[in-house]
């Protein structure tokens, strides 16, 4: 039998590898380790495989399967160099742009979105701004080889921040309605404002806590 593979902890993938496993899943999800099998492990047909050999790789798969992908809480890098291109990450609600903020909702409220998704939106390009003329693809691209551990960190660490500052925010911005100062801003525009921030807190706990 050749020698296998060893694919026993989720630090061995990469977001995109870990996105395409996803995949997988749901259009297989009754059998889905042969198609995991022939992905991870380049094998043309998995149920051509002798039987020892399948054993072999699904005992593999088995050491990590179903297990988190983070075991603890991991606090992400500011920067990640990918490919020799240099990102920053922008990690907390005070960093992001109206844009970044618009798309995180979007993405989050079409309980659609996949990592590299997320991550797109928060892995910047050292220098530029979210979606100043950058290559977004090839953005995607590094992300995607991101080792998945990373990021989850960042997605992770992203969505205890976001909650944690939203729930402050809110808490201030009534505060500070209470006290009658909001200056030239249309009442509703507050409210509105409030109802926004609150949804948004909401999505982040949900989805990424």
């Amino acid at each position: 039998m050749k020698e296998i593979k060893a694919f026993d902890s989720w630090e061995q993938l990469t977001v995109a590898q870990f996105e395409e496993l996803c995949r997988l899943q749901e259009e297989h999800p009754t059998d889905c380790a042969k198609y995991i099998i022939e992905y991870l492990y380049d094998v043309a047909d998995a149920e051509q495989l002798p039987i020892i050999e399948y054993s072999a790789y699904m005992a593999g798969l088995q050491k990590f399967i179903g297990e988190p992908v983070l075991k603890a809480k991991l606090t992400p890098s500011a920067t990640y160099t990918i490919h020799g291109r240099l990102y920053r990450v922008d990690i907390t609600p005070a960093d992001f742009s109206v844009a970044q903020y618009t798309d995180l909702t979007n993405y989050l409220k079409s309980g659609k979105a996949s990592l590299i998704d997320l991550l797109a939106v928060v892995v910047i390009p050292d220098g530029h701004l979210y979606q100043d003329g950058y290559d977004m693809r090839q953005v995607r691209s590094d992300v995607g080889d991101l080792p998945l551990t990373a990021g989850f960190a960042v997605v992770g660490f992203f969505g205890r921040w976001s909650k944690s500052y939203m729930d402050t925010f809110l808490r201030s911005l009534t505060k500070y309605l209470m006290k009658g100062k909001t200056g030239k801003m249309h009442p509703e525009l507050v409210k509105k404002l409030a109802t926004e921030v609150e949804a948004f807190s909401r999505l982040m706990a949900s989805r990424l806590s």
